[in-house]
């Protein structure tokens, strides 16, 4: 017999001997070809919307339908954080990315491809037909088919959820951060641990809930005190998809003179010197009566306070919101804002993007004081949904640093993770400061405390909504008033800045003055222009609505309307140009303002043993205040490093007014006052001799062993240093000194030279040295060799270095004082070695 009949034979003994196994065989072909939709999501928990889900009760499996209509259609993808710990980078309300995304059926499985939108073709070019060349599309996800039928297709997400495929959860990893050892590592994504939580589903958008388990066997950093196990981080996100609006909405474009977060769009076909097409990010409203002047929207932007806000604030911030509404009449708008209480048995939750919350934490490491994010149509612009996350510990007069300046750190280590926080609006940090700062000055006056309080919140609400209705900072604003009126309240009326959307310090006032407004607590002039800019009702003729626009924005050179944002602002040294687009400045006149504060400040440290310690309590307040109040000094002495080898930056179109240049380097006498208030307050042997009597006092409250291995006792001399290093920061930067040289040749006269010598001879004051001009004068020597380049390469131009060798022979030349002690001529001796090594090198 033929091996192929003996097979044959065997398989029909085999059916016959075992009929039970033929009959299985054939009802699992049976079934198969039985599989439809409904067997499939049968004893399912349907949730129906704009995609259903339906999950498995005894598993959790989740089974997604969609139909075929919904294939090859644009989505918005947003991805935001539900709960997490800032190690990890993620916190409460984080909004983390937003994208267009697509299904596309091939063949049996569902491909979800993200695209860009920012490239644009004209439909009659030509070129048009390649307009997908050399744009790189994204695969997220590739998942199989389960069933298809009926125009359904049925597909498990799962895998899809409980992966990074939709959204990057753990940290992006940066090759070049240097200290990448000493950050927390949360570790890779556990799916087996991780699992989706919940979802909503409605006719608009689905969103589900995924708590994502990170796990590192072996970290090598232990975290934050908010880090309950450093082997295991568990954070919550939310993955939402959102279907476009269709309405009648019409995008407003970008335009440089007033500042409005964006979506850029590159015009492919367009021979324009700036072929943008850049849309800014706004509410719809419409007037309800397109006639009248002003007119009740037909849907209004409502806002909800969550039930986790303190009772006692929520008139405050329900007042602050509504502030925005008299920006809205000017515009053409009534009641554009309403708000409302979130009840405590609501059936909603806070995260929900169909709902814009004004939400509450108290988080062990604060990434901010306000944020206030928008989602907004990647097409059009249009937002679709925010919510503004608020510290309670903001409010309070918590220190929330790592380090203390009287420890000898040269700045403020915010607890804050470097991605977390990177793009955060960082107001409560600086408003914490400023309350702190206000509180002391009250001088336990309850009433008084109440009112900064409640001024401080409102400036901070005010300036979050205006994140929410597309603003981005505006860093200039605080020109609006000159160093005398921004303390007369009869002239302010709650208004001290030209914006709130900048980051102004709290107003207190000088010595011999009287009090004005401590905070910003109505919008400015500006806040009024870019929403009329925003929200003004179109006109239906494009020409005439393009001629209406440059109407409004040809007032960009009013002095109220003074605008420059994060881009341009010089908080960082070496960066930009125009100081009046600063942070924790105030007035047209910003080097007499800090002058006068520091003088304050000065004032306020000598009273501190009397106001800030307590009887039966440690010295906590003490050392907070003291740390306060010089990190306001600091502040107030970066402010005026900034008008040295300033440029003041206009960006008014051709034709407006031609008078106005785009770049004028600051006037002389301004950058020498800078220098002289520079030589007299922080440079001088003399700065901050009021705290010499805190350092006896300045101890912290001790915490169990919290500061095992530290040395508690105050670095004087470091934080001093600190204070000093970080003007020179600016000063002595390349970009700096190369602009002071570069300004000479279109109007600039405080030269290079001059200030160079104008700077040394503030460091070294003849006749008058003590321990810290003695530490500064040595920085300062070994900061000129390193510009010179003696013996080693050096980043600076040739103007640069050779002003720094000038100014290094200079100090060398300069005999030591007649009757000099022990202590100075070593000094010198020291400072003759270092140039004389460095000039031999």
């Amino acid at each position: 017999m033929k091996i192929s009949n003996i097979a044959l034979a065997l398989t029909l003994a085999l059916s016959i001997s075992n009929p039970a196994l033929a009959a299985d065989k054939k009802a699992d072909k049976k079934d198969k070809k039985e599989t439809t939709i409904a067997s499939l999501i049968k004893d399912r928990t349907e949730y129906s919307g704009l995609f259903n889900l339906y999950q498995d009760a005894k598993t959790g499996e989740n089974l997604m339908v969609i139909n075929e209509s919904q294939l090859n259609t644009p989505f918005v993808y947003f991805a935001h954080t539900v709960d997490g710990v800032t190690d990890a980078g993620h916190f409460r309300g984080s909004y983390r990315e937003t994208k267009l995304i697509e299904f596309r059926r091939h063949f049996d499985r569902i491909d979800i491809i993200s695209k860009t939108p920012r490239f644009l073709f004209d439909e009659n070019s030509a070129i048009a037909k390649a307009s997908d060349a050399n744009i790189s599309e994204a695969v997220l996800a590739s998942i199989k088919i389960e069933k298809a039928e009926k125009g359904q297709i049925a597909f498990n997400v799962d895998k899809l959820f409980l992966s990074e495929a939709l959204h990057k959860v753990s940290p992006w990893k940066n090759p070049n951060d240097k200290n990448a050892k000493k950050r927390f590592n949360p570790g890779k994504l556990d799916d087996k641990k991780s699992r989706i939580l919940s979802n909503r589903t409605y006719a608009n958008n689905l969103d589900v809930v995924v708590d994502y388990v990170m796990t590192n066997a072996n970290p090598t950093v232990r975290g934050s005190t908010a880090v309950s196990d450093p082997r295991t981080i568990s954070v919550k996100v939310q993955h939402s998809f959102v279907a476009l609006p269709e309405n009648s909405y019409q995008p407003r474009y970008d335009d440089a003179r007033v500042g409005y977060f964006t979506n850029q769009f590159d015009q492919m076909t367009s021979s324009d010197w700036t072929p943008y097409q850049d849309v800014i990010k706004r509410w719809d409203l419409q007037k309800k009566d397109p006639s009248a002047a002003v007119s009740e929207p037909v849907k209004p932007i409502t806002w909800w306070i969550e039930n986790t806000t303190p009772i006692e604030w929520r008139d405050t911030i329900e007042q602050a919101v509504l502030a925005w509404n008299t920006s809205f009449e000017k515009a053409g708008f009534k009641n554009a804002i309403e708000v409302k209480v979130q009840p405590d048995d609501a059936d909603w939750d806070a995260g929900d993007i169909n709902y814009n919350v004004l939400r509450w934490t108290s988080s062990p490491r604060p990434p901010f004081g306000g944020y206030g994010p928008a989602l907004a149509n990647p097409l059009t612009g249009e937002i679709l949904g925010s919510d503004i996350m608020l510290e309670f510990v903001f409010m309070k007069n918590r220190w929330i640093y790592d380090s203390l300046f009287s420890q000898g750190a040269t700045s403020l280590t915010e607890h804050t993770d470097d991605q977390a926080n990177q793009l955060h609006c960082s107001l409560g940090h600086e408003l914490q400061q400023n309350m702190m700062m206000a509180n002391t000055l009250a001088s336990g006056a309850d009433i008084e405390k109440k009112a900064i309080l409640a001024e401080g919140l409102r400036q901070l609400v005010l300036h979050e909504v205006g994140h929410t209705l597309g603003l981005n900072h505006n860093m200039k604003a605080s020109i609006l008033w000159n160093e005398k009126d921004i303390h007369d309240k009869s002239k302010t009326q709650g208004v001290l800045t030209g914006s709130v959307m900048d980051y102004s310090p709290v107003n207190v006032a000088p010595l011999g003055q009287t009090q004005g407004d401590y905070f910003q607590t109505e919008p400015g002039p500006y806040d009024d222009w870019a929403i009329e800019y925003g929200y003004s009702a179109a006109l239906t003729d494009e020409t005439a609505e393009q001629a209406r626009l440059n109407t409004i924005l040809s007032r960009s050179n009013e002095h109220g309307l003074a605008f420059g944002n994060d881009a341009d602002d010089m908080r960082a040294p070496g960066r930009h140009i125009d100081p009046r687009v600063m942070i924790g400045d105030m007035s047209s006149n910003a080097v007499a303002y800090a002058s006068d504060r520091m003088d304050l400040i000065n004032h306020m440290l000598d009273k501190l043993i009397d106001t800030a310690r307590v009887e039966g309590q440690s010295h906590q307040q003490l050392l907070t205040s003291a740390n306060m109040l010089f990190g306001q000094y600091r502040t107030q002495a970066g402010v005026i490093s900034r008008y040295i080898g300033g440029v003041y930056v206009e960006r008014n179109v051709v034709g407006t007014d031609d008078s106005v240049k785009p770049y004028t380097p600051v006037p002389a006498e301004i950058q020498k006052a800078a220098m002289n208030t520079l030589a007299k307050k922080v440079f001088a042997p003399d700065t901050l001799t009021n705290m010499k009597p805190l350092y006896n006092y300045m101890q912290q409250q001790r915490r169990g062993f919290n500061h095992y291995g530290k040395n508690e006792d105050p670095k004087a001399h470091k934080m001093l240093l600190s204070l000093q290093t970080n003007a020179l920061n600016q000063l002595l930067h390349a970009n700096v000194l190369q602009r002071i040289s570069d300004t000479a040749l279109y109007g600039n006269t405080y030269s290079l030279n001059e200030f160079m010598q104008d700077l040394t001879n503030s460091i070294f004051v003849e006749g008058n040295s003590n321990s810290v001009s003695q530490n500064l004068q040595v920085e300062y020597v070994n900061r000129l060799i390193a510009i010179a380049g003696s013996g080693r390469a050096s980043k600076y131009d040739y103007l640069a270095r050779a002003a720094a060798l000038g100014q290094l022979q200079d100090i060398a030349d300069a005999s030591t004082p007649w009757g000099a002690d022990k202590a100075t001529k070593a000094h010198k001796a020291y400072i003759d070695l270092l140039i004389e090594k460095a000039l031999k090198a």
